[in-house]
């Protein structure tokens, strides 16, 4: 019975984890994130996961599974989790016992020794079992550390996707939001020729100075000038795009997305709960990397204890090859190897400090995501909030706008007016198209921006 309790004694150590106190990552959730709380801005259930859908477009639907499923970034990703899972069993396998095997014999030829025997040869067949049992905590730390960093791995590939379909939404309204700048702003360019032409007749037939027509030339080429930065904007973003759903920019053509086929999601919040960061992909990175320290920590405080290692060696040895696998050839040996530090030159507790500002350090980071969490979800909310009223007085400009036009053509009709007046009230309603299309673009990308950043 005695070798039964030597064999338990290495268990039983092996759970004499040293007590690590557990690091503090929670994060309040008793609290609103800034904006004004009514029934119906404020969301209570959980967030959609597939956010993007409540643009209701089928084409940004597409352009989200196709980067879904070829964009390399992800592929990356995945990878980097099959390692880090793959470590984490080769690091807990070595605290299983490890069992080698050599099927081959062995011939081993001795000379004549000092009696005057005649050289022989010994045949030997033999395997090796060896265990080490993680003395101190050092097996339970090892497979702690190991399940963290594969943790860490997951929500890095979740932060991955959820950066993607971002990046996604945001390009295609950019691009969409860019191409109705542009066709607004072609429409205003048409308006303004058709001005300077009116207005060279009228210099013609000298109604009018020169220096009018001169102004509103450069007029016209000062709105002409505005539109190579935009067209440049729609291609960059529309590359974009290509490359975020894994393909090259030549064989990506246009998304078909426009700025009026996007629909406006039925609630958009102006305030959310704070536990709705809690489970964000990169604050469930950081607590990983938290726990992996701390894991690390105490796989370097165990190694401050004694170490052992059980070795047992059995097999078969014999003069001749048929008297092998007899049973009085049969061999074994059994060792324990016990590695205990006494004098290492500080090596051993510097590499615990190491561990200890590491952790310290990774709590830091943690407290840092926190910090951006909440500061890009109080920026999305704000920026949400801002666009609403901004939206509501573009809405409310251009409609004024186009009644001013409306009424000027009428009154032009029936002489009450020249056809200066009209075409410049027609410039202005078109203006305000520019307006409305800048300030609807700008509020589905903060409205993407705000889902994106709530996302888990």
């Amino acid at each position: 019975m005695c070798w039964r309790a030597l064999l338990a004694l290495p268990a039983a150590l092996a759970g004499c984890a040293p007590a690590l106190p557990t690091p503090n990552t929670t994060v309040r959730t008793d609290g609103y994130l800034p904006g004004p709380l009514t029934a119906a801005t404020l969301i209570d259930g959980p967030l959609p996961a597939a956010w993007w859908r409540d643009f209701q477009s089928p084409a940004l639907d597409g352009l989200v599974a196709a980067g879904l499923d070829a964009n390399p970034t992800l592929g990356q990703a995945e990878a980097n989790l099959a390692a880090a899972q793959a470590q984490a069993a080769a690091n807990n396998g070595a605290y299983l016992p490890q069992i080698s095997l050599n099927p081959n014999d062995t011939r081993e030829s001795y000379p004549t020794g000092p009696n005057q025997t005649p050289a022989f040869t010994v045949y030997s067949l033999a395997g090796t079992i060896s265990y080490d049992p993680g003395l101190f905590g050092a097996r339970h730390y090892t497979y702690l550390n190991g399940a963290a960093l594969a943790d860490y791995q997951r929500a890095e590939l979740d932060a991955a996707r959820q950066a993607l379909v971002g990046n996604i939404v945001a390009a295609a309204i950019g691009e969409a939001a860019a191409r109705e700048q542009i066709a607004t702003t072609e429409q205003i360019v048409g308006d303004e020729q058709s001005l300077l032409k009116l207005l060279n007749g009228e210099y013609t037939m000298g109604a009018i100075p020169q220096l009018n027509v001169l102004q509103q030339q450069s007029q016209v080429l000062a709105t002409e000038a505005t539109l190579p930065p935009l067209q440049t904007q729609a291609d960059q973003l529309r590359d974009r795009l290509a490359i975020l759903t894994g393909r090259l920019p030549a064989d990506f053509a246009a998304s078909g997305i426009t700025l009026g086929g996007l629909g406006v999601p039925a609630v958009i919040p102006v305030a959310l709960p704070s536990a709705y960061l809690a489970n964000r992909p990169d604050l469930r990175a950081a607590r990983a990397q938290v726990a992996a320290q701390n894991a690390a920590l105490g796989i370097a405080v165990a190694h401050l204890y004694p170490d052992l290692t059980l070795t047992a060696t059995g097999g078969y040895a014999a003069e001749t090859f048929g008297a092998l696998f007899n049973t009085s050839s049969a061999l074994w040996t059994l060792a324990g190897n016990l590695l205990a530090p006494l004098y290492d030159g500080g090596i051993l507790r510097a590499r615990r400090d190491q561990a200890q500002a590491q952790l310290q350090g990774a709590l830091l980071a943690y407290r840092g995501a926190v910090l951006n969490a909440f500061g890009e979800a109080a920026d999305a909310l704000q920026a949400v909030r801002n666009d609403r009223v901004a939206l509501a007085r573009a809405e409310a400009a251009a409609q004024t706008a186009n009644a001013a036009y409306q009424l000027g053509a009428a009154q032009f009709r029936f002489g009450a007016t020249d056809y200066t007046t009209v075409l410049n009230a027609e410039e202005v309603a078109a203006r305000q198209a520019l307006n409305l299309a800048q300030a609807r673009g700008n509020m589905l990308l903060d409205i993407a921006r705000l889902r994106s950043v709530m996302a888990v």
